[in-house]
């Protein structure tokens, strides 16, 4: 009669498949409560961006002051990094990075934008993740990845033609002129780039049809002599 004993073999099998699967409910559970510590994030960086989209139908005098009420409600997300940063074990960074990546583009988004408005500037990476909050002792296991950064700038100039075209709408003449050169300095440097990254290279194309745009209105205030005159 066979012993009804389980082999040692088998019980090598069970221990291996138990130890897999815990790891795997432990992960899963852990993936669970990051994504509910970034909702909040979430919450302000939507609002964030829907502050700064009143732009697009605000006259010019409006755009400081919509731009500095974006960036206050940036603000607010800081402490909140604090209790993702406690969730995620310590060099594990880029295996939850799906959690956070689209919020960190959305905010690169939304900061270039609004930054670009108030200063005619390229927002660096390091001024953007200090905006974020991620600059904090408590948030050092965060990073905004180049990626993101990258990616979130193609972003805030996707949302430039549509602004240029608005402006026009308002007998706001400078703004395509100011946004024209923004976004020709942007192509060009991205074009120097040697990207490797699927994601980035679509993204890049994008921009092409950006630029052409801005470029189109500019050409069409010229034509009918609105166009400012260049500055010496």
């Amino acid at each position: 009669m066979a012993s009804s004993e389980p082999t040692p073999r088998a019980l090598s099998v069970s221990s291996t498949l138990s130890s897999a699967i815990a790891s795997l409910e432990n992960d899963q559970n852990l993936r669970k409560q990051i994504k509910e510590s970034v909702e909040p994030i979430e919450d302000l960086a939507r609002s964030a961006w829907s502050e700064i989209n009143k732009i697009h139908s605000a006259p010019a005098s409006q755009h400081p002051d919509i731009c500095d009420s974006s960036l206050e409600v940036i603000k607010k997300i800081a402490p909140l990094w604090v209790g993702v940063a406690e969730l995620i074990p310590q060099g594990e960074f880029y295996r939850y990075l799906y959690a956070v990546g689209p919020i960190m583009r959305s905010l690169t988004t939304t900061i270039v934008f609004a930054r670009f408005m108030l200063h005619d500037e390229l927002t660096p990476a390091f001024t953007v993740s200090s905006l974020i909050g991620l600059e904090q002792e408590e948030t050092k296991a965060i990073l905004l990845s180049a990626e993101d950064y990258l990616q979130g700038v193609i972003g805030a100039v996707n949302e430039l033609p549509r602004l240029s075209i608005n402006a026009v709408t308002s007998q706001n003449f400078e703004l395509p002129v100011k946004i024209a050169a923004f976004v020709n300095d942007i192509f060009a440097s991205y074009s120097l780039l040697n990207l490797r990254n699927d994601a980035l290279r679509r993204r890049f194309d994008s921009l092409k049809y950006d630029l052409k745009r801005c470029e189109d209105v500019v050409y069409d205030l010229t034509l009918r002599g609105l166009a400012p005159a260049p500055k010496a």
